[in-house]
């Protein structure tokens, strides 16, 4: 499971996770405290905040279409741009300080 910090500005509330969701995805299934969404060459995404963090999980379809896969990938990433404030690159640039601290 990774967890992605929001940017100062960008609330981690329920309410604005359900609508980047529905935004960039349509539908999901809430299951306890999860927002499980399927789309492109992920199979199951579930999400669910806590504290200041969101956290999520993928399980992918390994023999997706090249082109589906990319189109996933750019859809997954401006959705967490959207929600957290933060760019492909930024969390790129905070994953390699956390693991730096390791």
């Amino acid at each position: 499971m990774r967890a992605y910090p929001f940017k100062r500005g960008y609330k981690p509330t329920e309410e604005r996770l359900i609508e980047m969701i529905e935004k960039h995805f349509g539908e999901y299934v809430k299951e306890g405290e999860y927002y499980i969404v399927s789309f492109g060459a992920i199979e199951e995404l579930r999400m669910k905040l806590e504290g200041k963090k969101l956290l999520a999980e993928t399980k992918t379809n390994p023999k997706a279409p090249e082109e589906i896969a990319v189109e996933t990938i750019k859809k997954y990433n401006k959705f967490l741009q959207d929600l957290t404030g933060y760019s492909a690159k930024e969390r790129q640039k905070l994953l390699k300080k956390e693991i730096e601290k390791s």
